[in-house]
């Protein structure tokens, strides 16, 4: 029984100083930028040493990999289980740009930081492709019947994707408005392509 609680103690250590860790590196990435986050500013900022650092995280790319999980684990991205047993496309869509509008809200600070610097761009476009895939994965359970029409997940895009949230918010929108105009524009032109044609339908 000691020995048990000896090598659960020691793994809870482990993590927690991991932890400490990737939060260092959050706060260093916030504050210097990637290219001056070094693994002595991070050892650091977690009063580690460095050694420590290299120990928990010994590829180039293993810190900052576990930074970026931290940062969307804490922004809520949504995920397509919100839309479990809905059946309305306008419903869906409605829920999807308000929830859309609200993680763009809550990672509207880290996407500055993103974009002003060019090495954690660097550092994390692996992360980025990935975040793409998962909301164009998200667009699609969204439109349901209309999942595999490129043309309807192109337009759900451009309309409750970022494009058209910065413009609104850029003039005054708020996010609530920003959401519910984004829903009003798309779902009429999504209910208008599911309908059938008149000639799909056997009229001249």
């Amino acid at each position: 029984m000691p020995r048990r609680y000896t090598l659960g103690k020691r793994t809870a250590q482990k993590a927690a100083t991991r932890a400490r860790i990737v939060a260092a590196t959050l706060d260093a990435y916030r504050e210097l930028g990637a290219d001056r986050a070094t693994v002595k500013e991070i050892a650091s900022r977690a009063d580690v040493a460095p050694a420590t650092v290299v120990n928990h995280f010994p590829g180039p790319d293993d810190l900052a990999e576990a930074a970026v999980e931290l940062v969307l684990a804490q922004l809520r991205p949504p995920t397509p289980e919100m839309f479990a047993g809905m059946t309305s496309t306008r419903r869906r869509i409605e829920l999807l740009a308000r929830e859309l509008t609200a993680f763009f809200v809550r990672s509207d600070p880290w996407w500055r930081i993103y974009d002003r610097d060019r090495a954690l761009s660097q550092v994390w476009a692996r992360a980025e492709v990935a975040f793409y895939e998962s909301l164009d994965g998200l667009i699609r359970a969204a439109l349901g019947p209309l999942a595999d029409d490129e043309t309807a997940v192109s337009i759900v895009w451009a309309v409750i994707g970022p494009p058209v949230y910065i413009a609104l918010r850029g003039r005054g929108v708020s996010p609530d408005e920003v959401a519910q105009l984004s829903a009003d524009l798309v779902v009429p032109w999504l209910e208008a392509r599911r309908r059938p044609s008149r000639k799909a339908r056997g009229h001249k």
